[in-house]
């Protein structure tokens, strides 16, 4: 039986105010990711992707129902080892990139494994190995001022995979970057899936970058709407997103020009 890294059973997020106004952001999601699935969730704007991918991070909790993560339920840890499952089984990319200006490519890559006091040697082999991967290899040296907008997000991406993590979630990860930096970012997930087996799960609005997941999922005013799945073509399965979401309707003002 394919092995689920992630689970989410009946998720609902309620904010509520004590004036008794309640707003109601997720509804009843059943989520279940397989390991080494490539995966995305797109939305109109308010639709709850970023609410549903704040806990899938464990940076918010669920109102009702169960999210599972790697066998382990997340809301059940005290503080403390919640912060380091955080830390060990999940990888994060940013729209912002998140990197350390006053470090170098090469130590904001390393940074997981330094703060988990992973041998050196090791460090340098996994480095060495995701800086082939990603095509960072000549920057290492350089600092983040030094490199362009596509460098900075496969250096996040070689930082938010470097210890392995059981999954990564990337919220947005194309939303500053041009079609070509973009193109390269995608590219290199995609690599990062394939001959890795990583297990990703991105938030995006734009089809072009979401055209590189095997399977996205739609939502809609906090409730999965629809789910579709990739081919061996990438430009039917663009083409298939973009019908996908004339279907769901709502305000995607966001979405970049399309881009193939």
């Amino acid at each position: 039986m394919e092995k689920h890294v992630l689970k989410a059973e009946a998720i609902t997020k309620i904010y509520g105010a004590k004036n008794g106004l309640q707003y109601k952001a997720l509804e009843g999601i059943d989520l279940q990711i397989g390991k080494g699935e490539f995966v995305g969730i797109m939305g109109p704007s308010g639709s709850g992707k970023t609410t549903l991918l704040n806990i899938m991070a464990t940076i918010d909790k669920q109102t009702s129902g169960q999210l599972e993560i790697n066998g382990v339920r997340p809301a059940s840890l005290p503080d403390k080892q919640l912060a380091l499952f955080r830390r060990r089984e999940l990888g994060f990319i940013f729209q912002d990139f998140n990197l350390l200006d006053t470090l170098s490519i090469k130590e904001n890559i390393m940074l997981p494994m330094v703060l988990d006091g992973l041998p050196i040697k090791e460090m340098e082999r996994r480095l060495d190995d995701s800086a082939k991967l990603l095509n960072l290899t000549d920057i290492l040296n350089k600092r983040t001022y030094e490199i362009s907008g596509g460098q900075k997000q496969r250096t996040a991406i070689a930082r938010a995979m470097i210890h392995q993590p059981a999954i990564l979630l990337a919220d947005e990860l194309t939303g500053s970057l041009d079609s070509k930096a973009a193109k390269d970012v995608m590219e290199s997930l995609e690599q990062l899936n394939e001959q890795r087996g990583s297990t990703v799960l991105m938030v995006t609005h734009d089809p072009f970058a979401a055209s590189y997941c095997r399977r996205i999922v739609f939502i809609r005013d906090g409730k999965l709407f629809s789910e579709i799945r990739r081919g061996s073509n990438r430009q039917a399965f663009f083409q298939q997103i973009l019908d996908s979401l004339s279907v769901l309707g709502g305000n995607f003002n966001e979405i970049s020009p399309s881009r193939h």
